[in-house]
């Protein structure tokens, strides 16, 4: 019986046909990381952000631009970085311990951090409110994505120079995505802190969650 024997070239092409289907197998990896970064930033791109937020306090409206500039538009984040943070915000309920930036820093932005709105108080400014923005929904830099959980007293925390202010929540309000958010303090003659975000499964509204200090 005669000995059945692959010519050369036969040997090559099944060869190739292995090596082939090996960089398939490795490759598709790959390819399911990439698909999900670009569903990633459609939803990112989906989330509007406030253009101006009016605190009212029946006295008189101040209006805090929260629009990045453009260098800071232009520049595309790197995911690592080693931010120099001047606070940290915590609410234990939902997990999140988070910091922030000054607000000239260029990463000050919600396409990178929680963002300290432009004419947000710094938590050490006597009856202040400090206002902090960030995304919702499931994009990796959606901080503020389990907000929703809060209810009426829930605790927040935030450190500043060393100091650790604790806050309760007094007050939820949605508004319509005008491009602006009118914050409405239940007490003018104390510290705030305000946290604003898309509203959760809700495009049009957006959430401001009010704290008192304790």
């Amino acid at each position: 019986m005669k000995k059945f024997e692959l010519k050369k070239s036969q040997k090559i092409i099944i060869g190739s046909l292995f090596i082939l289907v090996g960089i398939l197998i490795i490759s598709s990896g790959k390819l399911m990381k990439l698909k999900e970064e670009v569903i990633e930033d459609v939803e990112i791109s989906l989330i509007d952000v406030p253009e101006n937020i009016v605190e009212t306090n029946n006295v008189t409206n101040v209006e805090e631009n929260t629009a990045s500039t453009p260098a800071q538009q232009e520049e595309k984040p790197k995911r690592v970085y080693n931010y120099n943070y001047i606070g940290y915000l915590e609410v234990p309920k939902v997990g999140l311990k988070r910091g922030f930036l000054d607000k000239n820093d260029k990463y000050n932005n919600i396409q990178y951090n929680v963002m300290i709105s432009d004419r947000s108080a710094y938590p050490d400014t006597p009856n202040g409110n400090v206002i902090l923005i960030a995304h919702s929904g499931t994009a990796y830099i959606s901080y503020f994505n389990k907000l929703y959980k809060l209810d009426i007293g829930d605790k927040a925390y935030v450190t500043y120079k060393g100091v650790k202010n604790k806050y309760s929540l007094v007050k939820i309000e949605k508004q319509p995505k005008t491009g602006t958010v009118a914050i409405h303090r239940p007490d003018y003659n104390i510290k705030s802190l305000t946290l604003i975000t898309c509203t959760k499964d809700d495009d049009t509204t957006q959430t401001i969650y009010i704290f008192n200090i304790e």
